[in-house]
């Protein structure tokens, strides 16, 4: 294919994508120099020219596309889920996972959507990572001892033994319960930093909000799970206030409270 082929099979794919998100815009030559790559893979001709400009919108960072990304490939795609049979929480977590890794970016990996070859359906692609997502999670559910909660000791002492022989289960049921009581956002922003490792400036850009925003949606997601354990451990201890207090700042002291059982593994 000879350059002036190739610039024309270009504006013809862009001008086509274009049309099928007016509200997109993003520029020829951004949007040749991506999917110019494309053209050894196959025939022209197999491309699909709005999945194609949609993922190099998305790629690019376009607020536009990414919330497009959202509207037409994320919105449904928990109740699809649920309908295959996986509970709502980790429906709702598969996609957030599959949202993370498909749009978000580091200084050395570009987002998932930037490998999309504009060959085959880009909603399909989106829908079997969600599945598989979603598998993982449910086997590694299985895979965890009776769902207990990973209290890992940084100190080992007789005190700090017989505080988790007395009290482990109690942690494990007020860590859980109120870890479901949170809020979807509010869960995945801890999932965001506690499984994704993503800090304050990328949840910003995921949510479209400024950094001093995410972080305190972060903060009080924090603050609302301490405060759901508090509550729910001081109801199934019967202790009061001071009590309570004591054994917290006990526990804090000589432990590492892990959630990584309370969130699904970001690994397929």
């Amino acid at each position: 294919m000879n350059r002036q082929t190739c610039q024309d099979a270009l504006s013809a794919l862009h001008a086509r994508g274009r049309e099928a998100w007016p509200e997109i815009a993003l520029d020829l030559a951004t949007f040749s120099t991506q999917a110019a790559r494309r053209f050894d893979e196959g025939s022209i001709d197999d491309i699909r020219a709005e999945d194609l400009y949609l993922a190099i919108a998305c790629a690019a960072g376009i607020d536009r596309a990414i919330a497009a990304f959202d509207r037409h490939y994320l919105a449904g795609l928990a109740a699809a889920l649920t309908r295959r049979g996986y509970d709502a929480t980790t429906a709702a977590d598969a996609v957030q996972v599959v949202r993370v890794r498909f749009l978000a970016s580091d200084a050395e990996h570009a987002p998932r959507v930037a490998e999309y070859d504009g060959r085959g359906s880009l909603a399909t692609w989106i829908r079997v990572a969600a599945v598989r997502v979603a598998i993982s999670a449910q086997r590694k559910h299985h895979r965890e001892s009776s769902d207990e909660l990973d209290i890992v000791a940084t100190e080992r002492s007789p005190e700090l033994e017989l505080i988790q022989q007395r009290f482990n289960a109690d942690f494990e049921a007020a860590f859980r319960t109120a870890f479901e009581a949170l809020s979807p956002r509010e869960r995945t922003l801890l999932r965001y930093q506690v499984i994704d490792r993503l800090g304050i400036d990328r949840i910003a850009a995921l949510h479209g909000i400024h950094r001093a925003t995410a972080a305190r949606w972060v903060a009080h997601a924090r603050e609302a799970l301490v405060d759901g354990v508090r509550r729910t451990l001081q109801a199934r201890l019967g202790i009061g206030e001071a009590e309570l207090d004591s054994l917290l700042r006990l526990v804090q002291s000589r432990v590492e409270l892990s959630l990584r059982l309370l969130l699904p593994a970001a690994v397929e």
